[in-house]
């Protein structure tokens, strides 16, 4: 019987430990400008990493930018306008096109700036490589810029893109 409430008590108490220390996921980016500190690189990093996910992968921008982009955005694509409600409205409808793919992706953040980097195909329309880059103000993301590169199959360099 002492062996079973001992057992029980240790349980509890390692469960009670990683609750204490395992981060939380984020529920919404920290929009503070003052943020700083030597977590705040980690904090841009991870921010990146989740937003991308859960736009490109879970093809969710609504999601993404209820999570990372809480007022003003800043869009300096050509063909974009800038708005929170403008991105979402034209990336729901883009990101969720049947047939297009995203591949090769990677995510990173820090220094005030997280940059996505990826190819997205739609066969018969379109296959090329884009990169974006984001600025933060702490943890939420407030301007865009990206430049993309349409993939010919003729590329020269064997190490073209990727």
């Amino acid at each position: 019987m002492r062996f079973l409430w001992l057992v029980s008590l240790l349980a509890t108490t390692t469960s009670l430990a990683s609750v204490l220390t395992d981060p939380k996921p984020v529920s919404q980016c920290d929009l503070n400008p003052k943020i700083k500190g030597p977590l705040l690189q980690e904090k841009q990093d991870a921010a990146a990493k989740d937003f991308a996910h859960i736009f490109l992968v879970e093809k969710d921008p609504k999601k993404a930018w209820d999570k990372y982009v809480p007022g003003e955005y800043i869009e300096h694509n050509p063909f974009g306008v800038s708005g929170r409600e403008n991105a979402i409205a034209f990336l729901t409808g883009f990101i969720q096109t049947p047939g297009l793919t995203i591949s090769n992706l990677t995510a990173y953040g820090g220094g005030g700036f997280g940059h996505l980097h990826f190819r997205e195909t739609l066969p018969g329309e379109f296959d090329r490589v884009v990169i974006d880059r984001l600025r933060f103000v702490g943890t939420c993301f407030v301007e865009h810029w990206d430049v993309a590169q349409v993939v010919t199959g003729e590329e020269t360099n064997p190490l073209a893109w990727f």
